[in-house]
Parts: structure tokens; sequence; C-alpha cells
């Protein structure tokens, strides 16, 4: 049974805001996942084109209802223009824990939007979905992501030895977590390098 409950209203920190996808982001999407990097460190098929994005914004209601995800736009929340997306992966209830995931368009890079968006939906997990531990998994190459997860109050775990298959083949990835315990932690500030 989920424990998802649709947002009432965005997560916002004035800067950043956290809102459910709607169709219309379809566009958008297309356009941000065209960049190189996106596909690079994500699962993002390449190529991706607006139909492959309206079928995934399409079935993305279904993952939330059954507690399997929660994914979430990124956009600035003033102009409401689309910076990224941020989820919930892999929930497991019975454990109260799940993973973050995160992609940020490129135009929106190097101003602290990931580590906005991750330090927004970990409070929320936290707070609303009552879930204890939160981890994010990055490829050990993948120095942008890794500086996110630090700045966003994950604490590095430790190297996950080939646990990603690539096209490229296996990788390393770096384990970071953030505990409830942790929420009392201030996100650190933004540096140049940050997603």
């Amino acid at each position: 049974m989920s424990k998802l409950i649709p947002l009432r209203e965005p997560l916002s920190d004035g800067v950043v805001s956290l809102r459910p996808w709607h169709l219309a982001d379809a566009p958008a999407v297309a356009a941000a996942c065209q960049d190189p990097e996106i596909p690079r460190w994500t699962r993002v098929p390449t190529p991706y084109t607006e139909a492959d994005a309206c079928e995934w914004l399409e079935d993305e209601p279904h993952r939330w209802h059954a507690g399997e995800s929660a994914e979430l736009a990124v956009v600035n929340a003033i102009s409401g223009d689309l910076l990224g997306a941020v989820a919930l992966l892999a929930i497991h209830w019975e454990d109260r824990r799940a993973t973050i995931g995160y992609w940020v368009a490129a135009e929106a890079r190097r101003r602290g939007v990931a580590r906005r968006a991750v330090w927004l939906l970990s409070d929320w997990a936290f707070q609303s979905l009552d879930l204890v531990r939160l981890q994010i998994i990055a490829e050990a190459e993948n120095v942008a992501s890794c500086r996110v997860a630090e700045a966003s109050g994950f604490v590095p775990e430790g190297v996950r030895r080939q646990y990603l298959m690539t096209k490229q083949g296996s990788r390393d990835c770096l384990s970071f977590s953030r505990v409830r315990d942790d929420m009392r932690l201030e996100p650190k500030p933004a540096t140049p390098t940050s997603a």
C-alpha cells in the first residue's frame, strides 16, 4: 500500500520549487535530455524524444500511486521554468529508506539547483514520509554529483565496486547517506562546481 500522498503545495525554498510533473512538461524534458551529460550519468536513454518524455510522464502517476517512486520537477520558484528533476527511487517502506536521483538541465548547472532540490526532497521524505535513511549512489567519476551529495548533508560511506553496468562496462560508484538524525545539519553553501 502506498504511503505517498500527493503534494498539496510545491516544496520550495524561494529559489527552486519541487512540484509534480505535468504532461505539458514533455517538450522541456525532451529538450533538457538532449544534453549528452544527462544520459551519460543517468538511465535516460539516448536518443530521447518528446514521445519518450510523454510516455515517462504518463506513467509517473502510476509509480507514485503504487508507492514505487516520488518523482518531481525542479523549477525556478519565480518563473516556473524547468531546471531539472529529483526523485525518491527504490523506496523500501519496510526498512523506511529510499534512494535519491537527480539531473539538472545544462543551463541551470553550477547554481546550487541540485543541492537545493536534494535538500528539499530529503527534508520532506523524513518529515512527511517517515523515512529514516536516504542514499545517493553516484558514479565515482561523476565529481559534480558527488559534490552535490556532500553539500546536501549526505555522508560518504564508501565505494561500491563494479556496482553499475553501463554501455561502457561496469562502473564503480560512491555511496552517500543521510539519516533522519542528520536533519539538524544546515545545507552547505553552493560552490561554483555544484550542479
